[in-house]
């Protein structure tokens, strides 16, 4: 996983994420999202599936993306400030490091994306077209 260890201080401010861009490929986000979509949740879901899709617009600067490459690596780094596999607390510096992102970027959040997320939502939760 690039240059990050076991034993590096997880990231405590949103500036440190982009240590975590090395964690980013898109195929490990999806199997990260399809492997806790069940138990994570629509809270852990929107901010990572919005994340994504601002960075994959097109007015976005390059500085955004990176910001946003570090907080998806640090969502699919396993071993970040509260580990993912603990029940119920484990997302939480990681929602806390994408709504920090997020509040950021809000301008980037169109109707087109917010249409995106929650179709994708609806997908990794099994609930289909009829809701």
């Amino acid at each position: 996983m690039g240059r990050l260890s076991e034993n590096r201080l997880p990231a405590r401010r949103l500036e440190e994420t982009g240590d975590y861009g090395d964690c980013y490929d898109g195929e490990s986000l999806l199997r990260k999202l399809k492997s806790v979509a069940g138990l994570a949740g629509e809270t852990v879901l929107r901010p990572v599936l919005t994340l994504y899709h601002i960075m994959r617009d097109g007015g976005v600067s390059a500085l955004d993306k990176a910001q946003i490459i570090g907080a998806l690596g640090y969502f699919i780094f396993p071993a970040d400030a509260i580990p993912d596999f603990i029940a119920l607390v484990g997302y939480t510096d990681d929602v806390a490091v994408m709504l920090l992102l997020l509040r950021q970027m809000a301008g980037h959040v169109t109707p087109e994306i917010g249409a995106r997320v929650e179709a994708q939502i609806a997908a990794l939760l099994g609930r289909g077209q009829g809701g």
